[in-house]
């Protein structure tokens, strides 16, 4: 241990490496204190660093930092004063200092900056008051970091606020969807905006917490929606089929809209209901690469010229058509007459009853 003699020849030293050289004699004294006198040492080193610390250099700043960083016994005052300073002096006590309170780390975090934020997000435990400030004041790197902190607590209104802020930040997502401790309501918010791909990486963590449970009822209430959807559509398009049959809808109608909808199926449907021709049948001539029988469905029951093009489209999509193919296909159809379309239509029904 350095002696009473030598602390005071120091003490005399008013240069910078001589306030340096004190300020390692008593972290060397403060450090090797044996249990019994670590209290007395601890007032002592506090007391004298105190006085002296504006003197000293970052680098020197910076190294008492870094060695009385984890240690239990660093003077309050002391390790607070380090906290506030520059970052690269701060770091350490921010990130190790168990002599920090929760109300120094408030300060701290409603005055520093991002990276004083972001070495705070990191403790463990954080408590509520502390990252209700770093949610509302937080870039989003540290609003990610202090997400994805296991050991953080949050209050209520800082969830909310969290997942509000995740919105436009998929790293905050990312983060929060490791969480077990995610309120409900913030929970539903937050799988409404998710990506497929965090999506899969919930269901893949499996397990029972919020977000796992409430992806699978979203999942069982989007099958739900989505055979309403089909069945509803169905009827739509049975009730356009049986109006174009009745004469009440030109037949373009329903070519234009089953088309445009993407909708190979109900057209088929329109075709074997006009045609009465077996729906599986017509199903395959919709997409044969060779379309003389579909110009002859067509023609026969009056489709237009232009209802036709969107046909041509709907196809194109699929069987990869190049634009020659494109303009030869409505070559085609614009050289097949009503009436001989008729006579053939008739000869292929003929056909499959005697067939049958």
């Amino acid at each position: 241990m350095v002696s009473l003699s030598k602390l005071s020849e120091l003490a005399l030293d008013r240069s910078a490496g001589g306030r340096q050289s004190l300020v390692e004699a008593v972290t060397d004294m403060f450090l090797a204190a044996p249990p019994e006198q670590v209290d007395h040492v601890s007032l002592l080193f506090g007391d004298i660093v105190l006085k002296v610390i504006g003197q000293l250099e970052d680098e020197a700043r910076m190294a008492l930092a870094v060695r009385i960083s984890d240690s239990p016994n660093t003077p309050h005052d002391l390790a607070f004063h380090l906290a506030k300073d520059d970052f690269s002096v701060a770091q350490p006590m921010l990130e190790n200092s168990p002599v920090l309170t929760t109300s120094d780390l408030v300060d701290i975090a409603s005055t520093g900056s991002m990276d004083h934020l972001g070495a705070i997000a990191d403790r463990r435990p954080l408590e509520e008051e502390v990252t209700s400030v770093i949610v509302d004041r937080g870039s989003s790197s540290v609003l990610a970091k202090v997400a994805g902190n296991e050991a953080a607590r949050f209050s209520a209104n800082a969830f909310d606020l969290l997942v509000e802020k995740a919105r436009a930040h998929p790293q905050i997502q990312e983060a929060l969807i490791g969480r077990n401790d995610i309120p409900e309501e913030g929970a539903r918010r937050l799988v409404s905006f998710l990506s497929e791909e965090l999506r899969r990486r919930i269901q893949e963590m499996g397990g029972d917490n919020t977000l796992v449970n409430l992806l699978a009822e979203r999942a069982a209430q989007e099958v739900h929606a989505q055979v309403r959807d089909l069945g509803s559509a169905k009827n739509k398009a049975d009730m356009l089929i049986r109006d174009v049959k009745a004469r009440k809808r030109p037949v373009d109608d329903a070519v234009n809209q089953f088309t445009k909808g993407d909708r190979p199926v109900d057209l088929a449907m329109l075709f074997a209901e006009l045609s009465e021709l077996p729906h599986e049948s017509v199903a395959r001539v919709v997409f044969n690469p060779e379309d003389t029988v579909l110009n002859i469905l067509c023609r026969a029951n009056g489709v237009s010229d232009v209802a036709y093009k969107n046909i041509v489209m709907m196809r194109a999509k699929r069987l990869k058509l190049t634009t020659k193919d494109l303009n030869d296909a409505f070559t085609r159809y614009a050289r097949v007459q009503r009436g001989d379309a008729s006579r053939a239509l008739q000869a292929i029904k003929e056909r499959m009853r005697k067939a049958s």
